[in-house]
């Protein structure tokens, strides 16, 4: 038992250490604030919108990102590219309804349903061989929303000049701000990715590289053509790790610009969309070989991918052992008070503790001011602490993704946006594209 312990000790220690490692990198390499101003030089920007099911939320995403491209400059050809995967709602319906000049709809019928990475291969595919057949692939920028997104002109705008201004610059991965906050779960998932994400991304772009987040990525298109996306849940991940491994390109992470999306309200279905993920994660393990005997790769790329890669792993053992650190210094501390020292550690750890909810918290004021969604310290402290319980919902993910991975179960289990009501099929009529 005593050595069981001792290695739970150990491993609590060792974890510990790497978090306070990490949190003193993200403080200390934070991005500066660069601007970005579109030239001359003609693009073409196509967005695609994978849609499933989505009847709730896709008229009023069209509605905005027609508004949003409407003044964008001359120098600009956009388009928005839905790609409806086989909808049973009304959501196709919508699409053919809009009388936006931007849109042009997809329409994915007989096939299972292989997850975003196959919806976005499609668009790709078209693209390539309809719309952008004579158009330079390295001046034609793909960027990936969810059917719940938007991004503002300004926005959009800057990530083209970003692209015009770094020929080498092959991804840009914008930050994921949330629009709806009706509740704490989802004032939970704005902090954990405006606040903890966002950090984290700007240490890799100072490092190393920026790693896709799927909503809000934005690729050239001879970039997608050569690397398609995979059928991995975490298709953004794996996407990332095979540009890696290709190598002469680089892709990055810009805090200043910003989509804005939805949040899942309820937490059945927000447990559901993190199991993904992290199953998703679990899937990409494949990759940890390659990337290490790359040598496109620095090592705190390697280092970094390989600590968030086995999450899931470390995420199942680490719980246990931290909290069986715990009971021994509270026990120990209860009877060994006058003399002991433990006491002293579990005090030394609380101030940690308090203090990384006082890094975190003005870290998250800092990224939000930056987009400019200004929050108050006292309120982004007052998340920042309730975060920590935020923590112990996701601790439990790790089981269920290994679980299903090991049962073979990885069906692409999508994120609901708003309440989707299933409905009988409906002829297709008044289609724009079909392919």
């Amino acid at each position: 038992m005593m050595i069981i312990i001792r290695v739970a000790i150990m491993i609590s220690v060792v974890f510990y250490l790497y978090f306070i490692i990490n949190l003193l990198l993200i403080n200390h390499y934070r991005e500066p604030i660069q601007s970005y101003e579109k030239g001359p030089t003609p693009y073409e920007l196509f967005l695609v919108i994978p849609v499933l099911n989505e009847e709730h939320v896709i008229s009023r995403t069209i509605t905005q990102l027609n508004e949003s491209l409407e003044q964008l400059p001359p120098t600009v050809h956009a388009q928005i590219i839905a790609v409806d995967d086989d909808s049973t709602d009304h959501s196709l319906l919508l699409l053919t309804q809009s009388s936006s000049r931007f849109l042009q709809i997809l329409h994915r019928t007989g096939n299972q349903r292989a997850g975003k990475g196959a919806v976005l291969n499609t668009a790709v595919q078209y693209i390539h061989k309809t719309l952008a057949l004579k158009s330079d692939p390295q001046r034609t920028i793909v960027g990936g929303l969810d059917a719940d997104a938007f991004m503002n002109t300004a926005d959009l705008t800057r990530v083209l000049a970003h692209f015009e201004q770094e020929p080498q610059l092959a991804m840009i991965q914008t930050s994921v701000n949330i629009y709806n906050q009706p509740n704490w779960l989802t004032k939970m998932q704005n902090f954990e990715f405006m606040g903890v994400n966002n950090a984290t991304q700007q240490l890799r772009n100072r490092l190393g590289q920026g790693i896709a987040s799927g909503n809000g990525q934005f690729v050239r298109l001879d970039l997608a053509l050569q690397n398609p996306w995979g059928n991995s849940l975490l298709e953004d991940l794996e996407f990332t790790l095979r540009t890696w491994l290709l190598g002469g390109t680089r892709t990055a992470f810009d805090h200043t610009l910003v989509v804005q999306q939805e949040a899942v309200e309820q937490l059945r279905p927000f447990f559901r969309q993190r199991v993904r993920w992290c199953q998703g994660a679990v899937q990409c393990m494949r990759y940890l070989p390659a990337l290490w005997r790359s040598g496109r790769l620095n090592h705190f790329q390697k280092l970094d991918t390989t600590f968030w890669i086995l999450m899931p792993i470390s995420g199942c053992i680490v719980p246990l052992t931290s909290l069986i650190t715990l009971v021994v210094l509270v026990s120990r501390s209860l009877q060994h008070w006058q003399v002991g020292w433990h006491h002293l550690a579990i005090g030394t750890l609380l101030v940690i503790a308090f203090s990384a909810c006082l890094v975190l918290a003005a870290l998250y004021q800092r990224n939000c001011a930056i987009v400019k969604q200004p929050v108050g310290f006292m309120n982004a402290l007052k998340q920042s602490l309730s975060f920590q319980a935020f923590l112990l919902i996701i601790s439990l993910t790790p089981y269920v993704a290994i679980y299903r991975q090991l049962r073979g179960q990885t069906a692409w289990a999508k994120t609901r946006h708003g309440v989707t009501t299933r409905v009988a099929k409906y002829p297709d009529t008044g289609l724009k594209r079909s392919y």
